[in-house]
Formats: structure tokens, sequence, C-alpha cells
């Protein structure tokens, strides 16, 4: 499967309504990074108004539902990737470390960032529908789910890149 950085994918969410995801990440070999769109749609949307939509989730995952063609790519835009802020993950257990995204360490983390940091981890995409159904009220929401918040994603970020 010839995924790229960049794909947009939508899934069913229900019989009435679909979700839109893209691919903003292929940096690990056997996974991908992919943000969840908050839109819930009745069709599909231009791929210049989907971009504009907010993030509701960031997630590293597997192309799984891809592969098997649950999540269906239907175009790839770039011009927004840029935009998209990624993850700080804590390494090591003494001392704990903060790497960026790429694998870069940073520096030492210090204990508050220690609490607040999470290591980097990886979800099935099932679970990204779950979360998805969850924030519409269509399941029930775990508390779990708030990792993958994108708006998590931009707090501790900005905490970090304003030390």
């Amino acid at each position: 499967m010839n995924l790229k950085e960049g794909d947009i994918f939508e899934f069913q969410v229900n019989e009435k309504n679909t979700g839109y995801g893209q691919i903003v990440s292929k940096f690990k070999k056997n996974a991908i990074s992919v943000i969840i769109f908050k839109g819930l749609y009745k069709s599909r949307p231009d791929i210049k108004d989907l971009i504009e939509d907010d993030i509701l989730l960031f997630a590293n995952t597997f192309d799984a539902k891809l592969h098997h063609k649950h999540w269906i790519i239907i175009g790839n835009e770039k011009s927004n990737l840029k935009d998209i802020k990624l993850p700080y993950y804590k390494v090591g257990t003494g001392p704990v470390y903060i790497e960026d995204f790429f694998e870069k360490q940073i520096r030492k983390a210090t204990r508050a960032e220690e609490d607040y940091l999470s290591y980097r981890s990886y979800v099935a995409p099932v679970r990204l529908e779950t979360v998805f159904q969850a924030h519409y009220k269509l399941t029930d929401w775990n508390p779990v789910f708030d990792d993958l918040l994108y708006t998590n994603v931009v707090q501790i970020t900005n905490l970090i890149e304003e030390l």
C-alpha cells in the first residue's frame, strides 16, 4: 500500500455520517501518524474546506483500516501539514528526557514535565473511530481517550516550546 503524507481518508461513523482524517507523518516505518478532523459529515466536503476544519484527534497508529479499505483515501493535500503541532514525548525512566516527534532528544525533563508528558504510544485505528463516536455521544466517553485529543497535544507542545 503506497500511503503518503497528506493523504486524506474517509471513514463511516454510522449509516448516515462520515468522518475524515489525514496522514500527517510516515516517520516510523511500520506506523503512521494521523489527525482526525472534528466535523461529522452527511456528504463529502471539498478537500480545501475539510483541511480548514478543527482537528479533534492526533494519534500514532497503523494502516490496517486503510489496507482493508475501511478508511478510503479520497485525496492528498499537504498545504496544512506545516501548521499541525506535533507532540513531544518523554523517554527513559531515570533520568527522564524530552524528545521531539522525530525522536531528537531535547533536554532533561523537569518533574512537572514528567507528569504531563506521555511516552510515545500507538493505538489501533478502531480506537480512533471509537473516540470519534464518543465525542459525538454515539458511545460512552472513556477518560483514556483524553490522551488522543489534539487540544492536549497543542497545550503540551506550547508549554515545551515556551521553555
